[in-house]
């Protein structure tokens, strides 16, 4: 009849709601190629050999999205802050750790069904989730500005209660670019300082 809308799902709405079970074990898979990439590369980014503004963003990237490789990004940055721009310098270290950030929530939320048959993730997701829900925001904000070793732990506890996507990146990018525009400019003018450093 005309006028009526119909409540029948459209073909990509219909073709969404079938795969959209597949979406954890796809962003799972994405996860583990892109560490095994990030592996691959890391005889290539070492700080000796990162040349000018592609590779700091490179070495930014790994750094970020291996999880468990060691790759020392800020002090490349920090070593780099003399010899180019540091506002150029530091907003692309920014940008290649928030892209590279995507790894850990992936990680979280394509293994959040092998996390649901732990018995301590069990009881610990309710208060997870609840303070993700509160003050998710902030939490993502301040271990993306401040350089610390536990970003990671909080980006696949994003990941596991399924925080939104857009907001994870949006945040995380707001204080990776400000992480990488205070070191770089933070060593630009404390190394400039030092007489004996060329």
């Amino acid at each position: 009849m005309h006028g009526q809308v119909s409540t029948e799902p459209g073909g990509l709405t219909r073709l969404w709601i079938r795969h959209q079970r597949w979406l954890p074990v796809a962003a799972l898979i994405g996860a583990l190629v892109l560490a095994v990439v990030a592996w691959m590369l890391r005889d290539y980014v070492s700080p000796t050999k990162v040349a000018g503004y592609p590779g700091v963003f490179l070495i930014s990237w790994v750094g970020a999205v291996s999880l468990v490789l060691p790759v020392p990004a800020m002090l490349t940055v920090c070593g780099l802050s003399t010899k180019l721009d540091p506002f150029v310098l530091g907003s692309l270290a920014g940008l290649g750790e928030s892209l590279g950030e995507w790894s850990g929530y992936a990680v979280g939320y394509g293994g959040h069904s092998l996390f649901e048959r732990l018995p301590i993730y069990r009881a610990l997701r309710p208060k997870i989730r609840s303070w993700m829900e509160k003050r998710g925001g902030l939490l993502l904000f301040v271990v993306s500005a401040i350089p610390n070793p536990v970003f990671d732990i909080v980006g696949v506890a994003a990941g596991t209660v399924q925080y939104p996507f857009a907001r994870f990146m949006a945040i995380v990018f707001v204080g990776k670019i400000i992480k990488g525009l205070v070191i770089a400019y933070s060593c630009h003018y404390g190394i400039t300082l030092l007489p004996w450093v060329e």
